[in-house]
């Protein structure tokens, strides 16, 4: 009994061995027997890639791993149950600022008992020098000829059809393994498939010869509009909206630039005054200050408020600084005209309604003086509707209106449409309580008499006198 116990000890010990042996087989780790893959390339090249793995179990699969600057910038996978030969082509991606240098492939093959190798193989890259590119736009191509002494900048220069040309870049194919390049998209990349326009942009006028560049290690580009404001730059538009907040001095020129449809756009005249035979060039009304410009790409104009550090500025009554703000709508009498009777850039666009966050800032002019420049027909209501006027209130806080300013209308217009000395006639703009506002005045203009259309009328308060004296002239 004994002996038999001892022999079925045997057998099993002996079996296993046996199946230790084979699963010792079975997990044996797959090896990269041999490859061919070139020792230098081209970015965006597509190098051929053969690989021979050995591997005495069932595969997973194989990898190519592209490391450059010893971050791995793509991944090329061969799924596949058995060992063999693989023939591939591995893309060399073509990025932004990479300095030539060396790079690495990494060959990684795993068996499905997740035993792998990694075989490591170096491959220096570089940037190609590219004979020439193609500017492709709606218009046609344009050959872009390489920049002397700068080695991945390429120029063409051109009196394009437009000022607004949207265009995709082509790169050649270099060398036999090369691809054929595209530069593209809202931020600009590099890509072998077609890609959304570049919107290169200029303001120069229509017919002048415009220089579009490109630099294909640095993906910088010109030229694109860089909308300033007194050669202050506004930061990125968001929802069609960007805003400055800067110093600027009584009577300094104001170039503004950087907008291809200048001339579309609503320019205030409460703050800038046109400087006759310069396009785009103002001076600044207002006093030395810290301001507020809103540049409104919705409604093309130039929202200009006073600031009091971060703040929009408030009214300050100890030393008559800071800032004055209007609003207004429909006055004493309701009438069939719109309700819009007051706003900027225009009455119509972007009434007040007697709506706080509409509030209008005067400029501040000097020793308690502010004033405000108002459009008859454009910014306010002409008034030549029977039963209709517009009111105006003058506040001294920037966002508010319940803290207004009592009045004395010292000077109006008479006449058709008036003339400040004159007495004759009917009134254009009278004193009048506010409506639904009870301590409240307003400024309303006459029923039934006309401000003449496009006429420019100028309120002049001054705030040193309480009640602050209202003036009207007209420009």
């Amino acid at each position: 009994m004994r002996k038999k116990l001892q022999n079925l000890f045997l057998s099993c010990w002996g079996l296993l061995l046996l199946y230790s042996c084979d699963d010792k087989q079975k997990i044996d780790t797959p090896q990269t027997a041999s490859y061919s893959i070139a020792e230098s390339a081209y970015m965006a090249d597509s190098i051929p890639v053969s690989i021979t793995v050995d591997s005495q179990y069932d595969m997973s699969s194989v990898r190519i791993l592209f490391f450059f600057n010893d971050e791995k910038v793509s991944e090329t996978l061969i799924p596949t149950n058995t060992a063999g030969t693989f023939d591939r082509k591995v893309f060399v991606p073509y990025t932004k600022d990479a300095p030539d240098g060396k790079a690495e492939l990494q060959i990684v093959t795993k068996n499905k008992n997740f035993n792998y190798s990694v075989k490591t193989v170096p491959i220096n890259i570089s940037r190609p020098k590219f004979p020439y590119l193609t500017l492709k736009t709606a218009y046609g191509d344009y050959k872009m000829e390489p920049v002397s002494g700068e080695p991945y900048k390429y120029a063409v220069t051109s009196a394009f059809p437009s000022r607004s040309i949207n265009a995709i870049i082509q790169a050649p194919a270099i060398g036999g393994n090369g691809n054929v390049l595209y530069f593209g998209g809202k931020t600009i990349a590099a890509t072998t498939t077609v890609p959304d326009s570049i919107r290169f942009q200029t303001d120069q006028p229509l017919g002048s010869a415009i220089t579009v560049w490109f630099d294909t290690r640095s993906f910088e580009a010109e030229p694109f509009l860089k909308p300033a404001f007194g050669e202050h730059l506004f930061p990125t538009f968001g929802s069609g909206l960007a805003i400055l907040e800067e110093n600027f001095t009584q009577n300094q020129e104001i170039a503004i630039t950087g907008f291809q449809d200048l001339e579309d756009w609503w320019i205030n005249p409460t703050f800038l005054d046109k400087i006759p035979g310069i396009n785009g060039v103002y001076k600044f009304r207002a006093i030395n200050g810290k301001y507020r410009i809103t540049a409104d790409q919705n409604l093309k104009y130039f929202r200009i408020e006073p600031m009091n550090g971060t703040n929009l500025a408030d009214f300050n009554a100890t030393n008559y600084t800071g800032g004055v703000w209007i609003n207004g709508g429909v006055g004493d009498q309701g009438g069939s005209a719109p309700a819009g009777r007051l706003g900027i850039p225009s009455m119509e666009k972007n009434p007040c309604l007697w709506n706080a966050d509409k509030n209008i800032a005067m400029a501040p002019m000097g020793n308690g003086i502010y004033q405000i420049k108002l459009v008859a027909n454009q910014t306010l209501f002409l008034s030549n509707i029977s039963g209709s006027t517009a009111g105006i209130s003058f506040y001294k806080n920037s966002r508010s209106k319940s803290n207004s300013f009592a009045l004395d209308l010292v000077q109006t217009l008479y006449g058709s449409p008036g003339s400040p000395q004159s007495s004759a006639g009917s009134a254009r703009f009278e004193l009048k309580a506010a409506i639904g506002d009870s301590n409240g005045q307003m400024i309303a203009t006459g029923s039934n008499r006309t401000l003449g259309a496009n006429r420019t009328y100028v309120f002049t308060i001054d705030t040193k006198s309480t009640p602050a004296k209202i003036s009207i002239s007209l420009e």
